[in-house]
């Protein structure tokens, strides 16, 4: 994610990391979403759960009688043409925020993260904050399922702690801890 780059840019330069700690969380923050790209494929070519407009416009068929379809249904955003379950989107941000909060210690990320779709930028003080937000926009647009985002943000958590357990644990660091994260950074129970 090009958000996430940017984010990273700023994040170092306003802590005034040096190179080698801003070098690991550039490159643990990008092997663990590409780590999380992986599984979700992984996923939705073995599941192949339909999207939200299919299974909208498609409910008079999906042998439960107390679902009715709405073919005039259509989502905000065009719908990718591959399936629901998992959300990729939610996936790498879990795996990213998950990574992150091992890198520093703490959920505590202090991200700004910009949107050239909207030219706005938005401060996550948590990471919890930032996964909760991708998850209701990925639900609230159309394109996935309340179920494949959450379990995107749960699978993208396991592989962003293995990834950062793994291979980012530092030989020396005076400024960023090497401990687990203190937590999982997705959002309790069902988002808003």
């Amino acid at each position: 994610m090009v958000q996430f780059q940017e984010a990273f840019r700023d994040y170092t330069a306003r802590h005034h990391l040096g190179i080698a700690e801003t070098a690991r969380l550039f490159v643990a923050g990008n092997a663990s979403a590409t780590d999380a790209v992986v599984a979700t494929w992984d996923a939705k070519l073995h599941y192949g759960f339909w999207r939200p407009i299919t299974a909208i416009h498609l409910a008079d068929t999906d042998g439960n009688p107390a679902t009715e379809a709405d073919p005039q249904w259509q989502p905000l955003l065009v719908t990718p043409p591959h399936p629901d379950y998992v959300s990729g989107h939610a996936a790498v941000a879990g795996a990213v925020t998950q990574t992150l909060s091992g890198i520093l210690g703490t959920t505590r990320l202090d991200l700004n993260v910009s949107s050239e779709i909207t030219g706005t930028t938005r401060h996550y003080e948590y990471a919890d904050q930032f996964n909760k937000d991708m998850i209701n926009a990925r639900v609230w647009s159309g394109i996935h399922s309340r179920t494949a985002d959450t379990a995107g943000c749960r699978a993208g958590n396991r592989v962003g702690a293995w990834t950062f357990t793994h291979y980012f644990q530092p030989l020396h660091s005076p400024r960023l801890h090497a401990t687990p994260p203190i937590q999982p950074t997705c959002p309790l129970g069902s988002a808003s």
